[in-house]
């Protein structure tokens, strides 16, 4: 751990959380990781930060992808307390706007709630749709059923100045949601497009805990590799210091390790059709969702948490050559 730390700057946190007491890994394996400002300057060569932005901004990364056929979740519009409108124009910037368009559009049943520039699942919100006498919209998570005025004010706090993109909330896949019905479980798909050459470097399901909306590692959800030849799901991992794996979703007991993906050939194909439609981006982390349908892209990360590798049990002198 000591030369680990005074060498290669990989401190004991990194040590216990990439499982390095396995005693079979060679010191060129340990070795081979690289900390988070390394990783950030070849992000940055590969992804300048002019251009990061417009990844990092989801209505931004959204009308590209849009606009260039790459499928994602249907856009609803933007909720803001001065410059919220929907994709006619038509103003939302309150209740009143939301109950307006949820009445009139009908065949939306569910939809969900984004932070523009949100990290982590931070500020995510979901509800089911009630029409009837009076709009009532139901959290997703605790159920509890709300009037439009309730989830602006209490909920979204609308009045503090957030900023939302709103979309239509995905129906899962069947075998995803067997795994969490509570969450909708993604791919997170490491993608370079670099000199005429585009690959998958390596690529993991998260699944959430069992009542959570999110699936991210970072509030409680597990990841579990893919083999990214077959589309088999691989050991799961919670990224703590605890060195815990495992084979079965840790609340439900429902095996996960072994499965294989529906659609994984299309969803390595859709990562890389998403990474060459965002200008000058290189290198990203790609999180897609697979519906009855098919796979969708719910956003790029164009400076993806370098821990990935610690799932993909592949250090990044490995991965990036």
């Amino acid at each position: 751990m000591l030369v680990l730390k005074l060498m290669h700057g990989l401190g004991p946190r990194h040590y216990h959380v990439a499982r390095y007491w396995r005693r079979h890994l060679p010191w060129q394996f340990k070795t081979g990781f690289w900390t988070y400002k390394k990783f950030r300057e070849l992000v940055r060569t590969l992804n300048p930060l002019e251009y990061q932005k417009l990844s990092q901004n989801k209505i931004s990364e959204k009308a590209i992808l849009q606009l260039l056929g790459v499928p994602t979740p249907q856009f609803i519009g933007r909720l803001h307390r001065h410059r919220g409108m929907t994709g006619d124009g038509s103003t939302l910037v309150s209740a009143e706007d939301l109950t307006k368009l949820l009445q009139s559009a009908p065949r939306i049943e569910r939809l969900c709630f984004k932070l523009v520039e949100g990290y982590g699942g931070t500020g995510f919100c979901a509800v089911s749709v009630g029409r009837g006498p009076n709009l009532t919209l139901t959290l997703l998570d605790t159920h509890q059923e709300l009037t439009a005025t309730q989830l602006i004010d209490d909920v979204l706090q609308l009045q503090f100045g957030p900023d939302y993109i709103v979309e239509e909330y995905i129906l899962q896949h069947s075998e995803l949601a067997r795994f969490n019905h509570s969450s909708a479980n993604t791919l997170r798909i490491w993608a370079m497009s670099k000199d005429g050459a585009s690959t998958v470097l390596g690529a993991f399901l998260r699944v959430g805990r069992r009542g959570s909306l999110v699936d991210n590692t970072s509030q409680g959800g597990a990841a579990f590799p893919i083999d990214i030849t077959t589309g088999e799901i691989g050991t799961g991992l919670n990224l703590n210091i605890w060195n815990e794996t495992f084979e079965s979703h840790i609340d439900s007991g429902e095996v996960i390790t072994g499965g294989r993906l529906p659609f994984w050939q299309d969803s390595a194909r859709l990562a890389i059709r998403a990474i060459e439609a965002v200008p000058n981006l290189q290198f990203a982390g790609i999180d897609i969702a697979i519906t009855p349908h098919g796979p969708v892209v719910i956003e790029l990360n164009a400076e993806p948490d370098p821990t990935g590798a610690i799932v993909f049990d592949r250090p990044h002198d490995e991965i990036f050559g």
